[in-house]
C-alpha cells in the first residue's frame, strides 16, 4: 500500500507541476487538473506544512484528477513538496476517480 500511495503522490504533484508550466497563457488542463490546482494545494503540500486537512478550494481543484492519467507524470517530484501529503488529497478530499495503482502503469 505504500508504494502504491508513494505513486499516487508522485503522479498527482508531476501534473500539478506540468499543469502550471503550461498554463502561462491560460487555464490547460492535464489529466483534469490545471494551475488553479497548484496554487490552491501548495500550502497543504509544503513540506514542513502543519495544515490539518487541504482548502476547500484544493479539494474543489482536485477532486476530478484522473489518476491513471496522473500515473504517468510521476517522475517529476519537486522539491519543497510533501509526496505523501500529495498523495493524501486522493483521500482528504474524495476524489471522484478511484485511486490509481500506478506501479501497472
Amino acid at each position: 500500500m505504500a508504494g502504491r500511495k508513494a505513486g499516487n503522490a508522485a503522479a498527482l504533484v508531476a501534473v500539478l507541476i506540468v499543469a502550471a508550466m503550461a498554463a502561462e497563457a491560460g487555464a490547460i488542463k492535464l489529466c483534469g487538473v490545471d494551475r488553479t490546482a497548484v496554487d490552491a494545494c501548495r500550502s497543504y503540500c509544503a513540506v514542513g506544512s502543519a495544515e490539518a486537512s487541504p482548502s476547500k478550494a484544493c479539494c474543489d481543484k482536485v477532486r476530478p484528477a484522473q489518476w491513471d492519467c496522473l500515473c504517468k507524470f510521476k517522475g517529476s517530484l519537486p522539491d519543497g513538496i510533501d509526496g505523501a501529503r500529495v498523495m493524501d488529497l486522493q483521500y482528504k478530499c474524495k476524489c471522484d476517480y478511484p485511486p490509481a495503482t500506478c506501479g501497472a502503469n
